[in-house]
């Protein structure tokens, strides 16, 4: 604005308008920004191609790491020696950086079908060990293969012993931790039985490791169908269907029901009363974390949900999971699930690391296990207002049941019935320094906005009260000047 220019008609309609115009942004700051900021804030929550937290979703947004720990027998000699209990050494953590793309997305909101690619990568610097790590661990295809006969006859499981002796059956297997995990290796019992092509012995592949052809692969955990959030954002994150369908068909009713979360996308506006649900493809099944307390994390306040007795239950708590138990298979006391049924109905169990939270009987015979409940838990720490995840860390340990089988030469003469830890699977990830400084601003826009109003508003009133003194001050400039230009201006129109 050019004050020479202007007359002080001129100057009083700038200044009083822009106080005016300052006066009014800054009242709809401090009483309005609120309730209009969340509808703004919820409108570009759901998920669409280009949307806010499509690039978060689509990759994995923070570090995640898989810390795999393996357990040794370090005794296998004394299997069948009386007063002398199987001893299992824990080594590890094998830590492996773990990234996830999503590929192959269909959109059909509210809901996206997509595969998840997975690529693990291992970091020796923040790894206790090498993957030449030698472990030995007690022959769990022998073991299923001896489970398996015992619905049959003796004859025929005299024709299973017999196979067992003959194609490579063994007590034990000797393995490094690269071939435990992802290499693989070449096993003569699964060779034997993938050559039989019995629909009742799915086996495919005469190799074998616990994350076998996983690395680098889009197709291993099946394709995932969940909620976008469009229309309904309490069920942001949900997966719907899983390969296709929404049963498992490894549990019946609601046990075997595709639910919960992934744990990658979340919904807002959480309830303190709601556990936090997430599902797990490899074990078939949901688990849920239930709120423990509330904490302020880096100025956010935060609901921490952990893992209790409730979460590994088999109806002897909640009614509502007695369907994990299953006909003609023995149901494990509560903390202990059976994972048979995703793994060819063998006898694995799952459990939290060193059977925490689960009933003594589960480690009476054997030695080297140490539950510890702030090392063997699972947690998420969640802002319960975005439903955005600060930190987690699930973990799952899986073990295989050894019992003293008569009909089988390798174990007929078993010491102690026993429960042996194979390996523990643990997630981690936390909210980096970035995208926790876009949670606070998003949550602390609202207050922001209203403080920034108040500003304005003081400011709007300074310039209307400085309008108002220049006025009756008269010292517009050149307020002073425009009579005498008039005067001067009409006596030259006289002459």
């Amino acid at each position: 604005m050019c004050c020479n220019c202007c007359s002080v008609r001129q100057q009083k309609i700038w200044v009083f308008s822009l106080g005016g115009l300052i006066l009014a942004f800054g009242i709809f700051l401090a009483t309005a920004w609120p309730f209009v900021y969340r509808p703004w804030l919820r409108s570009i929550m759901p998920l669409s191609p280009g949307s806010f937290i499509y690039k978060r979703w689509v990759t994995t947004p923070v570090p995640l790491y898989s810390s795999i720990y393996l357990f040794n027998w370090t005794n296998p000699e004394d299997l069948d020696t009386v007063g002398v209990k199987p001893n299992f050494e824990q080594l590890g953590p094998y830590v492996f950086s773990d990234f996830k793309v999503k590929e192959d997305l269909v959109w059909q909101q509210p809901e996206v079908t997509y595969y998840g690619k997975r690529t693990w990568h291992f970091l020796p610097e923040k790894s206790n060990g090498s993957l030449e790590d030698v472990v030995v661990a007690p022959h769990f295809v022998s073991l299923t293969a001896a489970s398996y006969s015992r619905r049959f006859r003796r004859i025929l499981r005299k024709v299973m012993n017999f196979a067992l002796n003959r194609e490579g059956g063994d007590s034990k297997m000797t393995h490094t931790t690269g071939e435990w995990l992802f290499d693989g290796y070449y096993e003569s019992l699964l060779d034997f039985v993938e050559q039989l092509h019995s629909p009742l012995l799915p086996i495919y592949s005469s190799n074998f490791s616990w994350f076998y052809e996983r690395n680098n692969s889009k197709t291993a955990e099946g394709n995932f169908t969940v909620h976008t959030g469009r229309g309904d954002l309490s069920q942001l994150g949900d997966i719907m269907l899983w390969k296709g369908e929404n049963h498992t068909g490894f549990y019946p009713g609601e046990c075997g029901k595709v639910n919960g979360s992934t744990g990658e996308l979340w919904s807002p506006d959480r309830r303190w009363d709601q556990p936090t649900t997430i599902f797990l493809p490899d074990a078939a099944r949901f688990l849920n974390l239930f709120p423990k307390e509330n904490l302020t994390i880096d100025g956010v306040d935060v609901w921490r949900y952990e893992s209790t007795n409730r979460t590994l239950d088999n109806g002897q708590l909640s009614p509502d999971t007695k369907c994990f138990c299953l006909e003609n298979r023995e149901c494990p006391r509560n903390g202990v699930l059976d994972y048979g049924p995703p793994a060819f109905n063998g006898p694995f169990y799952m459990s939290h690391p060193h059977f925490y939270l689960t009933d003594e009987m589960y480690r009476e015979n054997t030695t080297g296990l140490r539950p510890n409940a702030s090392e063997h838990g699972m947690h998420v720490i969640m802002e319960p207002t975005l439903g955005i995840p600060l930190d987690l860390r699930g973990q799952l340990m899986i073990s295989v049941r050894v019992q003293r089988d008569e009909a089988i030469d390798f174990f007929q003469n078993v010491s102690y019935d026993h429960y042996a830890p194979l390996f523990t699977m643990r997630m981690h990830g936390e909210l980096d320094e970035d995208l926790t400084k876009l949670l606070k601003l998003a949550l602390g826009a609202p207050l922001i906005g209203q403080f920034i109003g108040i500003g304005l508003i003081l400011l709007g009133i300074i310039i209307i009260l400085t309008g108002v003194f220049v006025t009756k001050n008269q010292k517009w400039y050149h307020q002073h000047r425009e009579p005498e230009e008039s005067s001067r201006n009409a006596k030259l129109a006289d002459k």
